[in-house]
């Protein structure tokens, strides 16, 4: 197991028991870790605070995160180029909800270092890279069904992510479906696509996961899996 590999774990362990706190009456702030293992791995954690006078879900609020990671590709001159990441994003959000829709637009800085063995000069996400990014996440219910949506883009190193997933509600619990995501920049592109749950552990707790097949330009498919797990205070 690697190292993201098992900060990944730890994070749902310590989310989860977080998961069974009582939560506070007024939704000032929301934490939220998780990870994806496909062609890299890496986790992520975060939290969004909402400003005087807004909640979570209505106004304007602030988020940050940090991300760590890794993966390997091959370079004809270099061979085998093992890259570790790690980094952090601080965002200005404005949030709206409307009846049984949600969605969240995010403007902010993110700044991530990539180190390479052996180094690779060519490769244009090595060492420091800062660049302003874009973002997007949201949700709509309609009766059973419950589409939810989230992406960023990146305005310097051309790079993007985007996932798309519509789920039916099972119980007052359980909800499954299926979901699409892609990611990529000009050097490579990644689409995985799965099926997709979410189960409510507590009165504002959730784990969302999936899993199923990914490509990547340049590479055989292989398995991937994803997962989320968010808490509202």
């Amino acid at each position: 197991m690697t190292n993201a590999q098992r900060a990944f774990v730890a994070t749902i362990v310590i989310f989860v028991l977080g998961g069974l706190c009582p939560a506070a009456a007024d939704d000032h702030l929301e934490f939220f870790a998780g990870g994806q293992l496909d062609y890299s791995n890496f986790v992520f954690m975060g939290a969004t605070v909402a400003v005087p006078g807004a909640t979570i879900g209505h106004g304007f609020a602030v988020r940050g995160l940090v991300s760590t990671g890794g993966y390997s590709y091959s370079n004809t001159t270099l061979g085998i180029v093992k890259a570790n990441f790690g980094g952090g994003e601080l965002d200005g959000v404005y949030q709206l909800t409307h009846g049984t829709f949600w969605g969240n637009f995010g403007v902010g800085v993110n700044d991530t270092y990539t180190g390479l063995t052996p180094d690779d000069l060519g490769n244009r996400r090595r060492g420091n890279q800062a660049e302003l990014r874009l973002s997007l996440n949201g949700g709509n219910i309609s009766g059973p069904w419950r589409i939810d949506y989230d992406g960023f883009y990146g305005t310097r190193l051309n790079d993007y992510a985007a996932r798309l997933g519509l789920t039916h509600s099972l119980s007052s619990q359980w909800r499954l479906g299926a979901e699409f995501y892609a990611e990529g920049d000009p050097t490579y592109n990644l689409y995985a696509v799965g099926p997709y749950a979410g189960v409510m552990i507590g009165p504002r707790n959730e784990i969302t996961f999936s899993g199923g097949e990914s490509w990547e330009s340049g590479f055989a498919a292989r398995p991937y899996a994803r997962a989320l797990i968010s808490q509202t205070f």
